[in-house]
């Protein structure tokens, strides 16, 4: 897992520095930000959730992205820092994380709507939901649909992690369970 996830920064790292090269296809460089809303699986309660009191679950993330175009196709590897927020039993959780999603993408309309997926890969910097011997890696798989205007991007994807972990909140939880984030993520990107 560790060396995958070097391999993704690596990529991503290059794809930065040979952006000259690539700007002339259509690609480029850019920053992104946006808001993400966490879900705990539990769908109806969530749904609930979000016309009672939304900022409970709201995070944000901030980050880089690179893109590399061929043809319809495009690669959008990403490096973002993701905040997630949590509510459990009224319990306010927070997690910080490094992400980084490598996204394969197909133009629909031209360049103006796109559909994408990939792997997206977690190091996990803060979890006040797990122990402190959590493993710190991690992998999960967005999808999602994009709209772009020119040098300004639009895109709302949804994210699961693939590998759930062992919980153990006393005053949460009685016992041990399995959680695995999931959330919707609503962004803003600009391209250089």
């Amino acid at each position: 897992m560790k060396t995958t996830l070097k391999t993704s920064v690596l990529m991503f790292v290059l794809m930065v520095f040979f952006h000259s090269g690539y700007s002339q296809t259509g690609g480029g460089f850019g920053i992104k930000g946006g808001l993400n809303y966490n879900s705990n699986g539990q769908y109806f309660k969530d749904a609930e959730a979000i016309w009672g009191s939304p900022k409970n679950n709201l995070g944000y993330h901030l980050g880089l992205f690179g893109k590399v175009n061929a043809g319809p196709v495009f690669l959008r590897p990403e490096l973002n820092y993701t905040n997630l927020k949590s509510e459990i039993n009224s319990v306010q959780l927070q997690t910080q994380r490094l992400d980084a999603p490598v996204l394969v993408g197909i133009n629909l309309l031209g360049p103006l709507v796109s559909v994408f997926a990939g792997p997206s890969f977690h190091y996990y910097i803060e979890d006040e939901l797990r122990d402190f011997e959590f493993d710190k890696f991690n992998a999960g798989y967005q999808f999602g649909i994009g709209l772009n205007l020119g040098n300004v991007g639009l895109d709302l994807r949804y994210e699961r992690v693939l590998n759930g972990q062992t919980v153990n909140i006393d005053n949460v939880f009685t016992g041990d369970g399995d959680f695995r984030y999931q959330q919707l993520m609503l962004g803003l990107s600009f391209k250089f």
